[in-house]
C-alpha cells in the first residue's frame, strides 16, 4: 500500500521558498526592464529609419537586449555564489562580512551552515575524546601485558618498563618527533611479549640454555609479531618487536637482516634492550657497570649495533640525563631530564 506523503514532505522548506522568490523577483525585474528598453528602442528605430534598416535594427536591438539581460543576471548570480562559497570555506558565516540578511540571495543558508558546522565540530570532539579514551585503555592493556611478561621471573621484573624508558630517551635524543618517540616507547614496552608463548621452564631456567633451547627462545620475536599484527592500531609497533635481535652485520635473528634493512625502531629497541640486560643481574651473568656496558656497546657499534643509537645512549648516560643507580641490585633509574610522552 502506497504511503501518503505528509504535508511536511510536500511543502518546500522556508529558506528554499525565499531563495526561489528572490531569484524570481530579480529575474522578473531584469527581464521587465530589458523588455521595456528594447521595445522603446524598436519603436524609435521604426519611426526614424527606413523600413529595411528598421527591420535589421529591431533584430539587433532584440539580440542586444537579450544578451544584456543574460549578462546582468549571470554576473549577479555569480557574485552571490562566490560570497556563499567564501563564507562556507571560511567556516565563519558571519553576515557582518558583506552579507545583507534582508537582500542577499543566500542569507538563510548561512545560519543553517553554522548550525551544521557546530554540530559536526561537537561530534568530532566527542569522537576524538572517545578515541583518546580507547587509546589510553589500549596503553594500559599494553602495560599489563608487559608486566605479565616480566613477572614470570624475578630477574626480569621491570625490564620492559626500563627498556621502554631507555628507548624513548634515545629516540628523543636523536631528534625524532613526539609521535615517533611514543611509538618506539610502546614497541619497546612490548618487545618481549612473544615470551608469553615460550615455556616457563625455559624462561625461568637458571643455567645456560642448550642450542635447541635457545632456538625455541629465539622464536619469541616472531611470536610477538604474530600477536600484534592482527591489531591494526599496533601494526606499526611490529618492527621493534620482531626485529630487535637483528644485527647490522647480518648475524642476528630471526631473518638475518643487514644494515639499513633493519628499521630504526628496531635498532633503538635493540640497544635499549641490551643495555638493560647487561646492567641488571641475570642468572647467567652479574650486573655490569654502566660505563663498562657503554664501552661494550661502542666496540660493537657498526657491526652489532647502530653507532648513532649507541652515541645517543652514551650521551644520555654521560650527561646524567639517564642515571643508573646501584648496579648490584635490580637496576632502577631516574630521568633528570624527563622525556616527554604523547598522551
Amino acid at each position: 500500500m502506497q504511503e501518503v506523503a505528509t504535508s511536511a514532505d510536500r511543502q518546500p522548506s522556508l529558506p528554499g521558498t525565499r531563495i526561489r522568490w528572490r531569484v524570481f523577483a530579480r529575474f522578473l525585474a531584469v527581464f521587465a526592464a530589458t523588455t521595456t528598453i528594447t521595445t522603446l528602442a524598436m519603436l524609435v528605430a521604426q519611426r526614424t529609419l527606413r523600413p529595411v534598416l528598421a527591420g535589421w535594427a529591431v533584430v539587433v536591438i532584440e539580440l542586444g537586449g537579450s544578451a544584456a539581460a543574460a549578462l546582468t543576471l549571470s554576473v549577479w548570480l555569480e557574485r552571490r555564489i562566490r560570497k556563499l562559497v567564501h563564507t562556507l570555506e571560511s567556516g565563519l558565516g558571519n553576515r557582518d562580512q558583506g552579507f545583507d540578511a534582508s537582500d542577499d540571495l543566500f542569507a538563510e543558508v548561512i545560519p543553517t551552515w553554522q548550525g551544521l558546522l557546530k554540530t559536526l565540530r561537537e561530534q568530532g570532539q566527542e569522537k576524538n575524546e572517545e578515541a583518546l579514551s580507547h587509546y589510553e585503555t589500549l596503553k594500559d592493556l599494553m602495560r599489563m601485558f608487559a608486566k605479565a611478561v616480566d613477572e614470570r621471573t624475578a630477574y626480569l621484573r621491570g625490564h620492559s618498563e626500563r627498556v621502554a624508558a631507555y628507548a624513548a630517551a634515545i629516540a628523543w635524543k636523536m631528534g625524532l618527533n613526539a609521535e615517533q618517540v611514543e611509538r618506539i616507547r610502546l614497541s619497546a614496552l612490548l618487545h618481549d611479549i612473544g615470551c608469553l608463548g615460550v615455556e616457563d621452564y625455559l624462561v625461568m631456567k637458571q643455567t645456560p640454555l642448550s642450542p635447541e633451547e635457545f632456538e625455541i627462545v629465539k622464536a619469541h620475536t616472531v611470536k610477538g609479531a604474530a600477536i600484534l599484527r592482527p591489531i591494526s592500531m599496533l601494526q606499526d609497533l611490529v618492527p621493534g618487536v620482531e626485529l630487535h635481535h637483528e644485527s647490522l652485520d647480518g648475524l642476528g635473528y630471526p631473518y638475518g637482516l643487514r644494515g639499513d634493512q633493519i628499521p630504526l625502531m628496531a635498532r633503538i629497541v635493540s640497544v635499549a634492550d641490551s643495555f638493560d640486560a647487561m646492567t641488571t643481574p641475570r642468572p647467567y651473568q652479574a650486573a655490569m657497570n654502566a660505563d663498562y656496558v657503554l664501552d661494550i656497546l661502542e666496540r660493537l657499534a657498526g657491526t652489532r649495533y647502530d653507532p648513532a643509537v649507541v652515541d645517543a645512549l652514551a650521551e644520555l648516560v654521560n650527561t646524567g640525563a639517564l642515571e643508573i643507580k646501584d648496579v648490584r641490585t635490580p637496576v632502577s633509574f631516574r630521568m633528570r631530564k624527563p622525556v616527554p610522552e604523547l598522551v
